[in-house]
């Protein structure tokens, strides 16, 4: 058995508990995560970028991105994010609701775009036809981890609509909220803050609900607990929840998963971004394996192709970030369902994306290959059954796996 890897390789937000701290899962998710220290080479700091009076799409564009989003064959989508990104509805959001509560304005003198498109940005999806007048809000939960004060909230506020609200588990392990209506948009955001969480860049051409371990933290088997990881990923994509316009116009949705155990709970596979938890058997060091490209849809189903990257813990956070702004600015904005990032991998290739994203992450970057033998080795074991009740990997202590029947919920839930 390999060495275990030495703690100078562990980024600084992964650093134990103080004797006598709690590890409860509710009060690690209240605990704001440290910044992680990036890598030995020096990251590439993206600057803020300049706003325009409206936020425009095109103002976190580089030239290349620029010049395709304002092309005669860009899509009608980067069209309208040229006039105005939805970024904006982070701040009109609350305007639009307090107005319409108050009554200084009427739904009828509403921008269109404004509400079935734009407000996707902030996490609210109108149907017009269906559930006209009452929306749809998706939450982001990282690694699907809440607490119950959080899930207490969601109750609370949906049992005011009767039988038009309830919740949703979704397959990416992030919450939606039905039957809510616009004027209580702006109490059901700060609602959100004030418990932590956050709708912003949950829809349309944003980063989605990052999935990982279900049983992270309490899993004996797992090679790495994934949760402090999508926090600080979180963090840095949302600008801790406010909204970051500089990871808000991607050329398409783009889905991240991160798997630490043999059972591939997250499905690294048919994710744009999959990592896979491994071990380096030279050194014992304790990373991740890079695949992409993974993506299910109408038109086509791909799974994700090998990298052939291995990326250390501290350099978790700045390749993500940095894949993302690479996307941003070399993704096709043409054809909507040739946008995902394969078709992105299939253009440049994997050698050109790889040495864009180490100049991304900044000057020394190295990306090493990936370590260890074939993805998803065919003698792996079975899957767990995690139903019922089953011991943690702290001495004493069992976790409870439930089935909650095509992921629905109401208040009283």
């Amino acid at each position: 058995t390999p060495p275990p890897p030495p703690a100078t390789m562990q980024p600084a937000f992964l650093a134990p508990l103080a004797p006598g701290a709690s590890s409860s899962l509710a009060s690690s998710f209240a605990a704001a995560p440290r910044r992680l220290p990036i890598s030995a080479a020096a990251p590439r700091r993206v600057a803020a970028p300049a706003m325009s009076a409206v936020p425009s799409g095109l103002d976190v564009l580089g030239p290349l991105a620029k010049e395709k989003a304002l092309a005669k064959n860009a899509n009608k989508i980067e069209k309208l994010k040229n006039e105005k990104c939805g970024s904006a509805m982070w701040t009109e959001g609350y305007e639009i609701a307090d107005a319409l509560r108050r009554g200084d304005t009427k739904w009828e003198d509403l921008n269109l775009d404004d509400i079935d498109v734009r407000m996707k940005w902030n996490g609210f999806f109108h149907r017009p036809k269906r559930t006209p007048k009452k929306f749809m809000i998706r939450i982001k939960v990282p690694n699907g981890e809440l607490t119950s004060e959080q899930l207490r909230f969601f109750g609370k506020f949906i049992e005011r609509y009767g039988e038009d609200g309830c919740g949703d588990i979704t397959t990416r392990a992030a919450i939606q909220l039905r039957g809510v209506v616009l004027e209580d948009a702006a109490e059901f955001m700060r609602g959100l803050d004030a418990v932590g969480l956050t709708s912003k860049q949950s829809g349309m051409d944003n980063v989605r609900n990052m999935v990982g371990n279900p049983l992270a933290g309490v899993d004996p088997d797992e090679m790495l607990d994934t949760r402090p990881f999508m926090r600080e990923i979180q963090k840095r994509l949302t600008n801790d929840g406010k909204g970051n316009q500089v990871y808000a116009n991607l050329p398409r949705k783009f889905n991240i998963s991160m798997n630490s155990t043999r059972d591939n709970f997250a499905h690294t596979h048919i994710n744009d971004l999959g990592l896979d938890c491994a071990q380096d058997p030279a050194t014992g060091e304790i990373g991740f394996n890079v695949v992409v490209g993974g993506f299910f849809s109408g038109q086509r189903c791909a799974m994700s192709v090998d990298f052939d990257t291995f990326i250390s813990q501290d350099q978790v956070v700045e390749f993500c970030l940095a894949l993302l702004r690479v996307y941003t600015e070399h993704g096709s904005r043409v054809n909507r369902t040739k946008n995902r990032f394969m078709y992105c991998v299939e253009d440049l290739g994997v050698p050109k994306l790889k040495e864009l994203i180490a100049a991304e992450m900044g000057e020394g970057t190295v990306l090493r290959p990936r370590v260890g033998g074939p993805i998803y080795p065919a003698d792996h074991a079975p899957h767990r059954d995690i139903l019922g009740v089953h011991p943690q990997k702290q001495d004493g202590l069992f976790f409870v796996g439930a089935n909650v029947p095509a992921g629905r919920l109401f208040a009283q839930d």
